[in-house]
């Protein structure tokens, strides 16, 4: 009998770093527009929105799409735009929510907890 080994879910942080060093170019383009709008909260929709006016090359966009950030993107709650950073907020499934910052200018990427994630969401309503 074959022994099945458990293994475990690359975390939201390598994810989005993995797919930032497959597709930099793309993913600077996209998060760049992010930030271009301003700071506020992005809802899910719209965040896809821009994934289709970003990238009009059909390959382009369903390797993104169908990848690991894709499946981020279209898990997210929310992005919160503060430059240089984008902050995502992911529900993966019920229950289960993970954050991720990502400073658009160094392309550093960076898991958050829920306290640190609100801590920034009021730096955005603080600073308006």
């Amino acid at each position: 009998m074959a022994t099945r080994k458990l293994g475990r879910m690359p975390s939201l942080r390598n994810r989005v770093e993995d797919t930032l060093s497959a597709h930099r170019n793309e993913l600077v383009s996209l998060l760049s527009r992010y930030v271009s709008q301003g700071k506020g909260i992005l809802q899910p929709h719209t965040l896809l929105d821009e994934i289709d006016n970003v990238f009009a090359e059909d390959e382009t966009r369903e390797s993104l799409i169908n990848g690991p950030f894709g499946e981020v993107i279209k898990a997210a709650e929310e992005a919160i735009i503060l430059p240089p950073f984008v902050a995502i907020a992911v529900r993966p499934r019920p229950g289960v929510w993970e954050f991720v910052r990502v400073n658009v200018f160094e392309l550093s990427v960076e898991q958050l907890t829920v306290s640190e994630y609100l801590s920034f969401k009021e730096d955005l309503v603080d600073e308006r």
